[in-house]
């Protein structure tokens, strides 16, 4: 898939400009770099929340997309099952307690966000992306922004390794701050800096777990 001299603002905020990036069809791909630069804004661009005022992104097209963003984005009334099952039709709703069990919740299905600690939220909202995911089937990407915020160490760990095995083969969009948990996943690490975004460094990476 590539990216071809996109150029994308805020007002008068250009976050980039005639960027253009060429990446695999498959495998995970971590973006790394700091606060701001503008990589929750290129997944943005990539499942088409938003549009490039000019350039095309080439490669995702019929594709669907399960996005674990930055906040949990639960809805307060629902159960943690419920907030899963959302996503999911009625044919696939068995999804939701697969995956909060894989993700040690098995025991609060029935909770509401307020009754789920952060650690706890965070994982129903990736136990939502990764349901939808499997009921796309192959034409699911990923697009995993920071979805290890607000985990302790032991509950990351234990998270990352079900993320590799989830993905399997497909394309994945992981973005994180902590180069270590890019080490232990990516198949592919991209470094970003500057405003607008330019690529550092595009790094071929073997991953630990």
């Amino acid at each position: 898939m590539k990216l071809e001299k996109i150029t994308a603002r805020y007002g008068d905020l250009t976050v980039l400009k005639d960027f253009s990036l060429e990446l695999p069809d498959s495998g995970i791909i971590c973006f790394f770099a700091p606060s701001g630069t503008g990589k929750t804004t290129l997944l943005n661009l990539l499942c088409g929340l938003m549009q490039p005022e000019s350039g095309q992104i080439l490669g995702l097209e019929h594709k669907k997309f399960a996005f674990v963003f930055q906040e949990d984005r639960l809805i307060p009334s629902l159960s943690a099952r419920d907030n899963v099952g959302l996503v999911l039709n009625r044919e696939h709703q068995s999804l939701a307690a697969r995956y909060l069990s894989e993700l040690g919740l098995s025991d609060w299905e029935t909770a509401t966000p307020a009754q789920l600690s952060g650690g706890m939220q965070r994982r129903v909202a990736i136990a939502r992306a990764f349901a939808y995911a499997e009921q796309c089937g192959k034409q699911a990407v990923y697009l995993l922004d920071e979805p290890l915020k607000g985990l302790d160490e032991k509950t990351a760990q234990q998270t990352l390794h079900l993320i590799r095995r989830w993905v399997g083969g497909q394309l994945a969009f992981f973005i994180t701050h902590d180069r270590n948990q890019a080490r232990q996943i990516a198949d592919l690490i991209v470094s970003f800096d500057g405003r607008p975004m330019q690529v550092l460094q595009i790094e071929q990476n073997i991953p630990q777990i």
